[in-house]
């Protein structure tokens, strides 16, 4: 029974940095390929299809990804609360829910704007400027979050040979 509970416990703890890993390979991939080419290649035309049905099918992702992060994340500070790395569930709090607040309190608003129709290149430039900043700001927060998570899984297996 006690190497199912820790199976259990372990399988929690990895869907944690299974999703911080997908969460941060999507922000590295926006970083690193698509953003460097988007002030110059995205067009009025363009755009929408560039950038809605992506970030529509993300939403949808992480609507059902990040509630159960969260449980997890619960779980996991309930089960290290007597440990050295009780410090890892409590940062993942915020670290889980910043780049939440990022998205509905100001990429939501651009979002918005780029399904409403965007008519001329300046604005579609200057939300491209904004939308691009706050989604660095996310990736920067989960590169972090997902350090810190590697960080918990070397720190548990140097525990157990120590």
């Amino acid at each position: 029974m006690k190497n199912l509970k820790q199976t259990l416990i372990d399988i929690n703890n990895a869907y944690i940095f299974f999703c911080s890993s997908v969460y941060l390979g999507m922000f590295l991939s926006l970083h690193f390929f698509w953003f460097p080419h988007y002030p110059s290649t995205l067009t009025l035309d363009n755009y929408y299809n560039a950038i809605i049905p992506q970030t529509t099918s993300a939403t949808k992702y992480f609507f059902i990804t990040i509630p159960i992060m969260a449980v997890a994340i619960v779980i996991m500070l309930i089960t290290e609360w007597k440990s050295k790395l009780k410090w890892v569930p409590i940062l993942w709090i915020p670290g889980l829910f910043a780049p939440v607040i990022v998205q509905q309190i100001f990429i939501e608003d651009i979002n918005d704007a780029f399904k409403a129709g965007v008519t001329d290149m300046a604005t579609l430039q200057s939300l491209l400027k904004e939308w691009m900043f706050l989604n660095d700001v996310r990736f920067v927060i989960l590169a972090f979050m997902w350090a810190v998570t590697m960080y918990f899984f070397l720190a548990k297996a140097r525990m157990k040979t120590n």
